[in-house]
C-alpha cells in the first residue's frame, strides 16, 4: 500500500516555501565540500537534495552559494538523497572561495 496522496500532519514550526538554490555542505573542520540543492526553506530549516546524504555527519555548515552566506544545521530526517536540517545559527558571511 502506498503512502501517495495522503496528506500528514504538519510538525513545522513555521511554513516552508519552494526554493532551487545552489549550496555546498561543509564538514570536517570545513576541508570536505559536498554539493547540494536547497529545496524548500523555512525560518527554522531546509530540505536538501544531496546524492551523498547517507554520509553526512549529524552536523555541519550549509552555505548558501549565491548569497555567500552559511548557517550551522542539524540533520532532523535524512533519506538515500534528501535530508530534512534544523538551523543551528544565525546567518554568516561565508569566509571562503565557493
Amino acid at each position: 500500500m502506498s503512502d501517495a496522496g495522503v496528506s500528514r500532519p504538519e510538525r513545522r514550526r513555521s511554513p516552508r516555501r519552494r526554493v532551487l538554490k545552489r549550496g555546498k555542505i561543509l564538514f570536517h573542520d570545513r576541508p570536505s565540500v559536498i554539493d547540494c540543492t536547497i529545496r524548500d526553506i523555512s525560518e527554522g530549516g531546509a530540505r536538501l537534495l544531496c546524492s551523498q546524504a547517507g554520509l553526512l555527519p549529524k552536523e555541519f555548515f550549509l552555505v548558501f552559494v549565491v548569497e555567500k552566506e552559511m548557517r550551522n544545521v542539524r540533520i532532523i530526517w535524512r533519506t538515500s538523497e534528501e535530508l530534512g536540517v534544523e538551523f543551528l545559527s544565525a546567518v554568516e558571511p561565508a569566509r571562503l572561495r565557493l
